[in-house]
């Protein structure tokens, strides 16, 4: 039977024995606890430095889109093998079904095993074997299961698969314990971070594998920021040159209007963008005729501005040779028309005033029709406003033989103070917020109510009234007024 002080010897001894035990385990957990502290601190200094790190990405391009892209990913392996004391890391991105190798650093594994013969292979020639034409499927490869799942995770297992060579035991370097953390784009994914076999030989932590998703994390942020910024940059880049190509094209508009001195001219010249397909001239054709012309070629942007600046060039030159306004018309399309392709063409309205005798000769192809405000009409109570309703195609759109048989021509005398305006359907079909176009009718109207003006006056009206109606909104097609006044 045991004595009482043996007992009690005893349970001092256990007492004693559990308190040095417990002691040595708390030092244990609070030295664990300090490291686990101390190496978050430092991959929260890494992750610091490694944000720090992402301007030199974004620096003005200096180095090229590529090359500042490099320096991204080179970032991003160099903080990973330093953050999770790993051998090797490598970023793979997703190109369609297949992930590729775009950058490591140190001996990252092949996941599917090493060819027979890098088994004695350099460094060199390992890492471009790695990157040359190496493609993973994204359903066969070991990320498979974490990319269904869109989620990081530690991967230790790697056991053979069909059709693919076991490593060898002499290769550079074997995966023991992988830290694969996936990153993705508008849904999508657009990567994996891999970082292979910690230096100390264990597994990786789930601190580290924190650390492999908070780089992760970054990195898909930053090549979202690298494509906003690609896309404001190129965004930049095209204003800048269709702001270039805008000044050029002014330049091919008639710098200089002839005032003769019985007409009084006023132009408006508002392409939708920065530039146009709307075009106008007036130039002097010599013995007191004046030619005008007003079109609109189909479409927007460049092609449209290349193709009006071909026609204003033509124009030129025909109106050299032609007798009337018709004429010049059958002479433009013959000029043009296997120069278009389909679906392009201009329409136009060309006017021969002749300020000897008076007299307004115009002939349209397709476009709108050209209005006459005549005073000694309105003084015998007859028709005072006119839409000049001659018939014509389109340039460029049909044979000659075709065009040259619907051209018609009108002519009509004009005396002091009489008004014509042209313009394109970019001020008739201007449309209000409730789906309403400017139309005909309005334009009558303004014109009823400004025509005794001079001509800039007329033009500022209808621009006046346009922008009332359209609740000043932004036009969305070009818009051209040639407003002519006999004095």
């Amino acid at each position: 039977m045991i004595s009482a002080p043996a007992l009690a010897a005893a349970l001092v001894g256990g007492f004693a024995a559990s308190v040095a035990y417990l002691r040595r385990r708390w030092k244990f957990e609070f030295a664990r606890l300090e490291a686990s502290l101390q190496h978050e601190r430092y991959a929260g200094r890494l992750s610091v430095d490694f944000i720090h790190a992402l301007s030199d990405t974004f620096d003005g391009e200096t180095g090229g889109h590529e090359v500042a892209r490099q320096v991204l990913y080179e970032s991003v392996v160099r903080t990973a093998v330093r953050g999770t004391r790993a051998m090797s890391a490598c970023i793979f991105i997703a190109r369609g079904e297949t992930l590729v190798p775009v950058h490591s650093a140190g001996l990252f594994p092949f996941l599917d095993g090493y060819p027979t013969e890098l088994k004695n292979a350099s460094r060199a020639d390992v890492v471009r074997a790695l990157f040359r034409g190496k493609r993973y499927s994204v359903q066969a490869s070991v990320f498979s299961e974490l990319l269904r799942k869109k989620r990081a995770g530690i991967i230790n297992a790697f056991p053979p698969r069909d059709g693919m060579t076991h490593h060898l035991p002499g290769a550079p370097t074997r995966p023991r314990s992988l830290l694969a953390s996936p990153f993705f784009y508008e849904g999508r994914l657009a990567g994996v971070i891999a970082v292979a076999n910690p230096r100390h030989g264990g597994q990786f932590t789930p601190a580290e594998l924190h650390l492999a998703e908070v780089l992760s994390e970054q990195l898909a942020t930053a090549l979202r920021m690298r494509h906003l910024f690609s896309v404001e940059a190129e965004k930049i880049r095209l204003d800048r040159e269709l702001g270039l190509a805008g000044s050029i094209q002014k330049l091919l508009l008639p710098q200089y209007i002839p005032q003769a001195h019985s007409l009084d001219i006023s132009t408006i010249y508002r392409p939708a963008q920065k530039i146009g397909g709307d075009l106008y001239d007036v130039f002097d054709l010599g013995g007191g005729r004046i030619a005008v012309v007003v079109a609109d070629v189909s479409g927007h942007g460049i092609s449209a501005a290349l193709l009006m600046a071909i026609c204003r060039t033509s124009f030129q030159f025909c109106a050299r040779y032609a007798i009337t306004a018709a004429d010049l018309l059958r002479m433009l399309n013959r000029s043009m028309v296997h120069s278009f392709k389909r679906g392009m063409f201009i329409t136009i309205a060309c006017a021969f005033i002749d300020t000897q005798r008076n007299t307004l000769s115009i002939a349209r192809g397709g476009h709108e029709r050209p209005v006459l405000i005549s005073n000694h009409l309105i003084e015998k109570g007859k028709t005072e406003i006119e839409f000049l309703d001659s018939r014509g195609l389109a340039v460029g759109i049909s044979k000659p033989e075709v065009f040259d048989a619907a051209i018609t021509e009108i002519s009509r005398s004009y005396s002091r103070g009489d008004v014509v305006v042209f313009y394109t359907d970019g001020l008739t079909e201007t449309l209000n917020s409730r789906g309403e176009e400017f139309g005909a009718a309005r334009l009558e109207a303004v014109l009823r109510a400004s025509h005794a003006l001079p001509a800039k006056d007329v033009n500022a009206a209808i621009i006046r009234e346009l922008k009332a109606f359209s609740d000043g909104n932004e036009p969305t097609d070009d818009l051209t007024l040639v407003t002519i006044r006999a004095t």
